[in-house]
């Protein structure tokens, strides 16, 4: 049974259980799950509550709904791996994947007097007809070097594209730490997660060849990333 005492809401606590059971193999990819009429009495839950967690399910790619037949598994694990920090773009387009980048927020602040554009973008890739967001991207850029930069619409243009197409500037390394990051709301929402997950979260400064900082950055990866280190051994 579901925990109707537990400050998690129940389509969460009804999400997560069936994505348990497909990733642990007791729904096989083409089995059709319980109806919503099962589920209903299986857990003593309202409808509403069982068509929004096989909302969330079929919108992370597990589940697939076919008209006046059911829900079925249709698990295909998804896993990008990044291991070039930079150029989102240029890495999914290598890939003939479709990249997808949804503007969260963006606006003029001043830190120390100094004017910098605020981007904050959530970016993905577009399978068949859904998206999958992979990443939360924060972009703090200084406005004297790029006047003007948010005049341009980054839900179709690439940042790293406008930085040296418009401006010659072009990005050269990273200073990056790694930490973990709770959930927020937004987290939740964006990567369709359960509240108690946690996520990785890179944060640093990326530098011109002329040594510049150019960009102040954040980004919060999704549980579809898969990051990838490769070092040199003295």
């Amino acid at each position: 049974m579901l925990d109707k005492s537990d400050p998690v809401p129940l389509y969460m606590q009804l999400q997560r259980r069936l994505r348990e059971e497909i990733l642990s193999g007791q729904y096989v990819p083409g089995e059709k799950i319980p109806s919503e009429t099962e589920l209903t009495k299986r857990y003593q839950i309202t409808r509403t509550t069982v068509r929004k967690a096989i909302s969330n399910l079929v919108n992370e790619g597990l589940l697939e709904q076919i008209h006046g037949k059911g829900t079925y598994v249709r698990f295909q694990q998804v896993k990008y791996s990044l291991w070039n920090f930079g150029g989102f773009t240029d890495y999914l387009t290598k890939k003939n994947e479709v990249p997808v980048s949804k503007v969260l927020e963006q606006k003029r602040i001043y830190i120390q007097d100094e004017a910098y554009f605020k981007l904050v973008r959530a970016r993905g890739v577009k399978k068949e007809e859904k998206v999958i967001f992979l990443t939360i991207d924060t972009s703090i850029l200084p406005l004297k070097l790029f006047p003007d930069i948010d005049q341009y619409d980054f839900e179709r243009e690439s940042l790293y594209h406008v930085f040296r197409n418009r401006y010659s500037i072009f990005p050269r390394y990273s200073e990056i730490k790694m930490s973990p990051v709770k959930c927020d709301e937004r987290m939740i929402e964006i990567f369709k997660l359960d509240s108690e997950e946690s996520l990785l979260l890179a944060e640093g400064r990326v530098f011109d060849e002329e040594d510049r900082e150019i960009e102040r950055v954040k980004v919060v990866y999704g549980p579809n990333i898969e990051i990838k280190i490769m070092t040199t051994m003295n």
